[in-house]
């Protein structure tokens, strides 16, 4: 979550971590006024995996908002190498398709999939 939060706080957001909310992200991102007004804020739902995964866990709970928030609702991915170096944040926009099915607890997306989509910041 470091990672992700140097990189929004760089770009001039003030972040705030909501993780422990339970609210199906962990990092709201408030962007700095533009042209005297207050842009959206961006919920951030953050996975780090070891590099050389194949596959994110995403909990229904966090698929179910992200088609809530919208455009709002960013995935953000970090993967994280044994000597704690790291490659990312990579940001998915619209990162599902469909809303998971009932009793879906949580799904298994590859990772490779899901990184051709994203953006570097």
């Amino acid at each position: 979550m470091d990672a992700v939060r140097r990189a929004e706080e760089a770009r001039g957001c003030r972040v705030v971590d909501v993780s422990a909310d339970q609210c199906g992200w962990d990092l709201t991102a408030y962007p700095p006024e533009s042209q005297g007004k207050q842009p959206e804020p961006q919920h951030i739902e953050v996975k780090g995996r070891v590099k050389g995964a194949s596959t994110i866990t995403v909990s229904r709970n966090e698929m179910l908002y992200a088609f809530n928030q919208g455009d709002k609702f960013v995935l953000a991915v970090v993967l994280v190498g044994e000597d704690d170096s790291f490659d990312g944040p990579y940001y998915i926009r619209n990162p599902f398709e469909r809303e998971p099915g009932w009793g879906v607890a949580s799904i298994n997306f590859n990772l490779g999939d899901l990184l051709v989509r994203a953006e570097a910041q």
